[in-house]
């Protein structure tokens, strides 16, 4: 038999909502690209240290419960991007407009379903074997930009034991990737208290789920994928601009008080457009509190770094309380249900 490698540069990776929680749907496929990909088989092996007269500590293991982790750093492309919108934050796409069209997605808060995201079917391939892992819960969406990098969300997915194929199964067999460019970093633009902030050099916005898996007797996969509740929290970095610096000189410094702010970080995609209008996706935390100004000199500038937490309210809920709400702005008129 000839030496065989196979080529990483292949790799792919999609994604289909879930019908039935835990069952591959047939079809509804959507390909994302996908930077540093890792999938992790938390397959846990229980150890008998039970004491036998010698001077041993492990005498077998037995398995014990599995679930399996799927990481990877999505670039933001505005077309694509609201399915994983979707995925961390749970509602249905309200969508208005007309070319472009408006998708609003926000926190599900419905009891009587435990507020629980849609579920995701995953698709990795390695450039050598097709892992597809149902169930699949986000438990966290973190996204970053910089003014020099490209904008992108490191995202956790947590799903059940994947199984492994040699050949693409349903409804990944046939592939197709959007042809919309990716949202550069120094397109980002940030207000506070909707005054727009031109100091901004970076920043990330990182939203949680604390998603776990639950387990039960009678079978080692998870009974659940289970997200919890919702927390948003960030850092932004930005140059001082001024020696009378909103977020740490002051007696009223918005970082120092008791000071909510309305916070809107929009992503523009500076190459697509319908009808004029780019497309974008953008978040709005209306009542955000910053916190922990630190003033940074190991550059030849002085920069300020704050914290904030995006803190629950009535104005960015689809119903109830939450602490984030997004809009975005492309040329697809089908939701993201």
């Amino acid at each position: 038999m000839p030496n065989t490698a196979y080529l990483s540069a292949n790799s792919i990776h999609a994604l289909a909502k879930e019908t039935t929680r835990g069952t591959l749907p047939v079809a509804g496929a959507v390909f994302l690209p996908v930077l540093t990909p890792a999938m992790t088989p938390n397959a846990t092996f229980l150890q008998d240290e039970a004491l036998r007269g010698s001077p041993v500590l492990v005498y077998d293991e037995v398995q014990g419960v599995y679930h399996t982790e799927y990481d990877a750093k999505y670039p933001i492309y505005a077309d694509t991007f609201p399915n994983l919108l979707v995925a961390v934050l749970g509602s249905t796409d309200a969508v208005t407009g007309a070319s472009p069209y408006t998708h609003v997605i926000g926190v599900l808060n419905s009891a009587s379903t435990g507020s629980q995201p849609p579920s995701y079917s995953l698709l990795h391939f390695d450039g050598a074997n097709y892992f597809t892992m149902t169930g699949g819960q986000m438990a966290s969406l973190d996204l970053q930009f910089s003014s020099e990098q490209t904008a992108d969300a490191t995202v956790k997915w947590i799903a059940n034991p994947y199984v492994s194929a040699t050949t693409a199964p349903a409804p990944f067999t046939s592939t197709s990737f959007s042809t919309e460019a990716m949202v550069p970093g120094w397109s980002v633009a940030v207000s506070i208290a909707s005054t727009s902030l031109a100091y901004i050099a970076s920043g990330n916005i990182m939203i949680d789920r604390k998603t776990k898996s639950i387990f039960t007797e009678g079978s080692l996969s998870p009974y659940l994928n289970f997200a919890g509740p919702i927390e948003v929290t960030g850092k932004l970095t930005g140059l001082i601009a001024s020696n009378s610096d909103a977020w740490s000189t002051g007696t009223t410094a918005q970082a120092l008080t008791r000071s909510p702010q309305a916070v809107v970080v929009t992503f523009t995609d500076t190459n697509d457009q319908t009808a004029a209008t780019n497309h974008s996706v953008s978040f709005t935390m209306t009542s955000t509190q910053l916190k922990m100004p630190k003033r940074i000199i190991s550059k030849e500038y002085t920069e300020v770094e704050v914290e904030f937490t995006a803190r629950a309210n009535a104005t960015d809920a689809i119903s109830g309380y939450a602490p984030i709400k997004s809009t975005s702005i492309n040329g697809q008129s089908a939701t993201y249900n």
